[in-house]
Order: C-alpha cells, then structure tokens, then sequence
C-alpha cells in the first residue's frame, strides 16, 4: 500500500504428510477389499506324481468366500474387514483430522499380521490312518513312492497363497506403513501448553509490515479525581510587599 512499508512475507508451512499418509491407508484398503474377490489358496492336484500313466492337473481355487469344494476358512474374512475399517477410519485422517489415526494403525496391522500367517499354513488338515488300514495301505504306498497318507496326500495335492491373499499382504503392508506414519504425525501435530495447563497461542495478525500493531508506551497511569496526587505550589513572586 502506498506510504506503507513492504509487509515481510510469513514463514512456508511445511508439507504435512499426514492427509496422504490416511489417503494412502484408504487405497489400500479399498483395493484389499475388492481383491478378496480373487484366489485365497491355489490348489492343484497332479495324480502323475504318483501314477506315470496319468497325464494332467486338476487346477482349483480356494477364494475368502468359498464353501464347495473346500470351505475357506473363516479366519481369512477377517482380512478384508480389517482393511475395510482401517479405509474408514482413515478418512478423518485425509480432511485433517486426528479422530481414528490409532483405529486405523491397528486394524491394518492386525490385518497384515493375519495375511501372514494364512500365507505360511496349509488349510487342508492333516490325514493320517492306524491299524489294520495302515498295514494294508502301506505295501501299495510303498509302491507309489509315498511312506505314508500324508506323504501321499502332500505329493499329490500342492497348495500354495492365491493371487488375492499375495496382493492383500502387499498392500496390507503399504497400509501399516501409512497408517503408522499418519498416526505418528498426528501425535506429535499436538499444541503446545503452558505451565497452568491451558493451551499456548501464539500471537495473532501481522508482527511485520504496514498491520503491525503500534507499541504502547509503558508508563505511570495518570490519576484522576480522589486519588489524583497533589501538585507542589510554586511561591509567589514579584507582588507588591513582597521582597
């Protein structure tokens, strides 16, 4: 403005990575959510591995949400419902909030933790038989290559994650590391307090430039009416009589 100095121009607020870190959270979530519609487990049979005379494989998939042939096991819906409420509970994060940010961190880690370890068992159980059945069964067992059912069992049918629990542990990653990130920068966002326990602003306006508040004198307030303090008489001087 003209007759006015140039107003300093005020601090560049850093880039908080909080809004995208919840953002990121939410993606992922979101495409966990849609890829529990592929393979949970890939199941393949090869009965060649036991009879050279059979050519072929018997390819199935075990998806979240399968029951015939094999039922899926129920753990595995745990998965995207955690991913699901890690993406909403992250959304207060994205408009700049702190309302969640824990919740969040939590449920896409837990998440993560669970894909983990569904990736490292085999949901088919155990077969084993005793007795007279074992003594029968194990000549022909002995012919095939296999010292037992299980043996058997593990030779002919192999199984392995499908391509939904691989790209819902991938992303369930990305999703800890952003929710643990966004949860980290609202923590440490917190303003500060003084020492009576209220909340400490810093002053508000301009501190620079043209708006800058004029400084007020520091001084003895001027007293007025009863408590006015009594001015000292100065001596007549000059006046007829007077010396």
């Amino acid at each position: 403005m003209p007759g006015y100095p140039p107003m300093a121009p005020g601090p560049r607020r850093p880039l908080d990575i909080g809004p995208i870190a919840s953002a990121a959270t939410a993606v992922a979530g979101v495409i966990v959510l849609f890829c529990s519609l592929l393979d949970l487990y890939s199941i393949t049979v090869d009965p060649g591995a036991v009879d050279d005379s059979v050519n072929g494989t018997v390819d199935v998939g075990m998806g979240f949400y399968t029951i015939v042939p094999f039922n899926a096991p129920v753990v595995a819906l745990a998965i995207p419902i955690l991913m699901l409420i890690a993406a909403v509970t992250a959304i207060p994060g994205v408009l700049g909030r702190r309302q969640g940010s824990l919740v969040s961190a939590v449920s896409a880690i837990g998440a993560t933790l669970l894909g983990l370890i569904m990736m490292m068992s085999n949901p088919l159980p155990d077969v084993a038989i005793t007795g007279d059945l074992e003594k029968e069964a194990t000549p022909e067992m002995k012919k095939m290559g296999a010292d037992s059912v299980g043996d058997l069992f593990d030779r002919v049918v192999d199984v392995g994650p499908g391509a939904g629990l691989i790209v819902a542990v991938v992303f369930g990653f990305l999703a800890s590391a952003a929710a643990g990130v966004a949860y980290w920068r609202n923590g440490t966002d917190q303003p500060q307090q003084n020492g009576f326990g209220h909340t400490a602003f810093g002053p508000i306006g301009p501190q620079s430039g043209a708006f800058a508040p004029m400084p007020v004198a520091q001084g003895p307030a001027p007293m007025t009416g009863w408590g006015q303090a009594p001015q000292p008489q100065q001596p007549p001087t000059g006046g007829p009589g007077m010396p």
